[in-house]
């Protein structure tokens, strides 16, 4: 069952894929330490209100891994679209 950008499942499948690689990104930047570059900067300001809650939870932790269960979160939507869950 394929997917393309032209129909409505199509791109709420590419968006959500989309925002899970941008999470990642950002999880691989926070993690190596660019915290001036443009991108990483912009990422911050998209995702930080996104993040906060999770953030909240996980206040204990040495590692922020928000990212990364948002991600797993965002990849279990997009398991469901495809199964027809939703």
């Amino acid at each position: 069952m394929g997917y393309f950008t032209t129909d409505t499942v199509g791109l709420i499948l590419a968006f959500l894929n989309t925002l899970t690689f941008l999470l990642l990104l950002y999880l691989f930047m926070q993690l190596v330490g660019v915290p001036d570059s443009r991108v990483f900067k912009a990422l911050d300001r998209i995702f930080s209100p996104v993040l906060a809650p999770v953030r909240r939870l996980l206040d204990r932790w040495r590692f922020d891994a928000s990212p990364l269960i948002l991600a797993a979160v965002l990849q279990l939507i997009v398991l469901a679209v495809r199964k027809n869950w939703l």
